[in-house]
């Protein structure tokens, strides 16, 4: 087995900065109460300008800077963050951990289809980085091992302990790493043991008198000497994630950045679940008063066909929240996959199919359809009529009925050849020498063809139609009236339809 541990040293303020826009966080600072009065657990880099330190008594630190954002330690706030940052990982490997301050993956089944480990390393790191956590990162063959690593890496670093060094790089590690030696760290301490080398050393059946048997398991679960069972983060049946915002905003393009690491939550469910999306739902809600009576603002995206992509949906959105007018500061934000359905692997062919193709003109229309709103996107309609200039109509029917597979073609007997420009409404042409010109004399090289509808609307027809062709070498779908008497009159002629 391959674990990567993910770890969060500032996650007590992580959950915090990670709501407000990145150019409007304060200078901040998170408190621990000890018997009656409160200390600095944590302080951001605005507020560490200022002389604010952790372990700082909160009047010192108010006494430097007065404006300092003050927030009490919150643990069920930095668990919500967790579990999103959770939903983010799901998108590389279905067996995440939960820690109290950060992930365990383990992901010996994801390293062929994300190019080995560095990379897949690399991803996941990112992708859980971008919920706005600060990351220390380890990698080992043991969970226990990992998330030891991962504690003891500077910020923004990864340890990798996959290989041979594995058990060198754990006997550095000091005592303090490990939780149940928390209780007897200066006894341990006493003794001369410093590093996890050192405290193996020592006699077994003497140290779990001394210190229990928890801390001897704690230690082999980690060098992989005892099995150490794992719960796997379950997600919930239905996606609906909430946040809220600590600042009203006041301009969509402000929301972008925390738009996508809930589309990068909801795209890792869906991949937990082997499903994707064909409609969402982005809801931004606004302070409710008296003087202000918009409670929410919805917007709603439906695809014409599924997706698990994040790049292509947060595309579909931002076009969206372009053209979006707030009506009221937005002080929280909501996502709901309203309609799902099973997913489809992905397309491995060397070469491109129909289907890729296909995909790739419905993600182009879905974006059009975005920028430019619903009604712009008009679709074919096939009608049952055989009068060519009632067989078809366009229908305003944006993305969700918008169907370009299926023309007035699919109707029309494949021997019968068709144009694929019709008219509005036929052409009248003009003659020379009783023959038809357009651009030139025409000459007719098919037909005729004949057709007879439209009695049960009072709009008969009986025409006679041709292929024919100019000196430009344009070919051109043409008619003239059927005269059942057959006498000498005068033909007219027109044009119906031009072909590619």
């Amino acid at each position: 087995m391959l674990w990567i541990a993910l770890y969060c040293p500032t996650l007590s303020l992580d959950w915090i900065e990670r709501r407000f826009p990145a150019a409007l966080i304060p200078a901040m600072a998170v408190t621990v109460r000890k018997g009656n009065q409160a200390y600095i657990q944590q302080a951001n880099k605005a507020a560490q300008q200022w002389g604010v330190t952790a372990h700082q008594p909160l009047a010192s630190a108010l006494s430097l800077f007065p404006d300092l954002v003050v927030l009490e330690h919150d643990p069920n706030e930095e668990m919500k963050a967790l579990q999103e940052a959770a939903y983010a990982a799901l998108r590389f490997t279905p067996n995440i951990v939960m820690q109290c301050s950060g992930l365990i993956a383990e992901v010996s089944g994801s390293l062929k289809l994300f190019g080995g480990m560095k990379k897949l390393c690399r991803l996941l790191n990112r992708a859980v980085a971008a919920q706005g956590l600060q990351l220390c990162v380890g990698a080992a063959p043991t969970a226990r091992g990992a998330w030891l690593l991962a504690q003891s890496a500077p910020p923004q670093t990864v340890i990798n302990g996959a290989g041979t060094k594995f058990h060198s790089l754990l006997d550095f590690l000091p005592v303090s790493l490990l939780e149940s030696a928390q209780a007897h760290l200066e006894v341990i301490r006493g003794i001369g043991c410093k590093t996890l080398a050192d405290l193996r050393q020592l006699p077994r059946g003497g140290t779990a008198r001394r210190f229990g048997t928890g801390l001897l398991m704690e230690l082999d679960q980690a060098y992989g000497d005892s099995p150490d069972p794992q719960k796997w983060f379950e997600a919930p049946e239905y996606f609906q994630q909430k946040m809220e915002l600590m600042t009203q905003v006041e301009n969509a393009g402000t929301l972008l950045l925390p738009v996508q690491r809930m589309i990068e939550q909801m795209c890792g469910w869906l991949v937990s679940r082997y499903a994707a999306v064909l409609a969402f739902s982005l809801i931004l809600h606004h302070e409710h008063s008296a003087r202000q009576p918009y409670r929410s603002t919805p917007i709603n995206i439906r695809l014409s066909e599924q997706s698990d992509d994040p790049d292509h949906l947060m595309i579909l959105l931002h076009e969206r929240l372009e053209r979006t007018k707030l009506m009221a500061p937005v002080c929280g934000l909501e996502l709901i996959a309203d309609e799902i359905t099973a997913g489809i692997e992905a397309n491995l062919e060397l070469f491109p199919t129909a289907q890729s193709e296909a995909t790739s003109l419905s993600r182009f229309i879905e974006k059009l359809s975005s920028r430019l709103g619903p009604p712009a996107i008009t679709s074919l309609q096939a009608v049952s009529d055989y009068r060519p200039e009632c067989s078809q109509r366009f229908n305003a029917s944006g993305i969700g009925g918008f169907s370009w597979r299926g023309t007035h073609r699919d109707r029309i007997p494949p021997e019968l050849i068709r144009p694929a420009w019709l008219m509005e409404r036929p052409l009248e042409l003009k003659l020379q020498r009783q023959r038809p010109v357009y651009g030139s004399l025409l000459k007719l090289i098919s037909g005729p063809e004949r057709i007879e509808a439209g009695w049960w609307d009072d709009d008969a027809i009986t025409r006679d139609y041709f292929i024919a062709e100019n000196n430009l070498g344009q070919l051109l779908w043409i008619y003239c009236e059927h005269d059942p008497a057959g006498g000498n009159k005068k033909k007219d002629w027109y044009l119906q339809g031009l072909f590619g």
